[in-house]
């Protein structure tokens, strides 16, 4: 639960959180100027997206007094099975995903069970579609069938086809966005292609007290044609935060109109006889690779205190 915020409408303003440096946040003013903010004692860590409440100290920097209430928060899981937020108020994750060896359905999995928590819309992207020569694109393409059939938005892209990226550019429109995916998807080249060409700034903060801006910070790009993207070293490797057994069946939507045909009321869909969850994949109705995939996070869901 968010903490109250103790701002002073008489002298704060409302800023979005555009990086994040650990110790300080670069805050967009309405203006468009952005400052560099430093938190209170004991103040609850904004993160890229938050829209905060704060106060101007000097010409460039100020202070975060308070954090508006969020509509969404995309979290991993920590090695101690903790939450650690990544980007707040967002409309849509775009999961980036290469031609393999680097394609992974699992990965892409746990970023569409994160997506159907939070309400938000997936859409998955196979980038660097060049390298896929003529022989390796039906195996290639096989692999995505699975995600539409079950209505997830397919986006084939490449810094050398602008469809693809012209497709994607319509559908982040005056949407924030998440970028994810695995190191060498080619996420730095998507962004500065949306940005058609051109350098895509967040504006000149001081580092002053900060460090220097590098690839390693959490990042808020606005697009030229409307919606903004968010770049996160955070989301290279993904864990879900703790999840219960149900909220991972509930995320699987293509399992759910077979879910009354069980033999038993609480099958799990794992081993149990009778499941027709299990029938529906031996009769090709749904992808044995999205079925490991369940397995998989279910034991990883069972695994996790107080479930």
């Amino acid at each position: 639960m968010q903490k109250q915020s103790n701002h002073n409408p008489a002298t704060s303003e409302r800023g979005l959180v555009i990086s994040y440096f650990g110790n300080s946040v670069a805050v967009e003013a309405e203006d468009g100027q952005v400052f560099q903010c430093h938190l209170r004692r004991n103040q609850e860590l904004p993160v890229v997206g938050d829209y905060v409440h704060w106060e101007k100290e000097g010409d460039t920097t100020g202070i975060v007094t308070g954090i508006t209430p969020r509509r969404s928060l995309l979290a991993r899981g920590d090695n101690r099975g903790k939450m650690k937020p990544i980007a707040a108020n967002i409309d849509a994750i775009v999961i980036v995903m290469a031609p393999p060896p680097i394609f992974s359905e699992y990965l892409i999995d746990r970023y569409l069970v994160a997506a159907e928590l939070l309400k938000i819309q997936p859409i998955l992207v196979l980038n660097k579609v060049d390298l896929l020569d003529e022989a390796a694109k039906p195996a290639a393409f096989a692999r995505l069938m699975a995600y539409q059939d079950i209505s997830y938005p397919i986006v084939l892209s490449s810094i050398y086809i602008k469809e693809g990226l012209v497709d994607l550019s319509r559908q982040l429109k005056e949407k924030t966005a998440v970028l994810v995916g695995p190191s060498g998807v080619g996420k730095s080249s998507i962004i500065a292609a949306l940005g058609n060409g051109e350098a895509i700034r967040i504006g000149e903060v001081s580092s002053k007290g900060a460090g220097k801006h590098t690839t390693t910070a959490t990042r808020l790009y606005h697009l030229p044609q409307g919606g903004s993207l968010i770049d996160s070293p955070g989301v290279r490797e993904f864990n879900l935060w703790p999840v219960s057994r149900q909220e991972v069946l509930s995320s699987f939507k293509e399992f759910q109109s077979f879910l009354g045909g069980c033999k038993f009321r609480d099958c799990q869909h794992l081993v149990e006889p009778g499941c027709a969850v299990q029938a529906a994949v031996a009769s090709g109705k749904i992808s044995p690779q999205r079925f490991a995939s369940y397995q998989a996070l279910m034991k990883e869901a069972a695994s996790y205190k107080n479930y």
